[in-house]
């Protein structure tokens, strides 16, 4: 009788396993699809702010100041704060050149 107690409890925890599985995938392609959609919407903006752009290269806001200074980023225009920002075609542009455009979706 032990035995067959095991066994069913083997088959509940693989059929729960399989269910967290299920749920985590979903919940990631759920997340996955919404960062894209706003990572898309940022793109519509006509100004990319560095917390922008940092959040569309999925890095953070120091990483977008050391890109800028090695030069991967092209300069930045300035609106009338002083605040540096890029268009989407700037970002664009360093995306494909980059080949990491597919990542992004935009």
């Amino acid at each position: 009788m032990g035995g067959v107690i095991g066994i069913e409890l083997n088959l509940l925890e693989e059929i729960i396993r399989n269910i967290i599985r299920q749920e985590m995938k979903v919940m990631g392609d759920e997340i996955k699809q919404t960062l894209i959609s706003k990572r898309e919407s940022l793109f519509k903006e006509e100004r990319l702010y560095t917390n922008q752009v940092a959040e569309i290269l999925d890095v953070c806001r120091r990483t977008v100041a050391a890109y800028r200074k090695q030069g991967y980023l092209p300069e930045p225009k300035f609106d009338l704060t002083g605040r540096p920002y890029w268009t989407p075609t700037d970002l664009e542009n360093v995306l494909k050149r980059k080949g990491i455009m597919a990542k992004f979706e935009v």
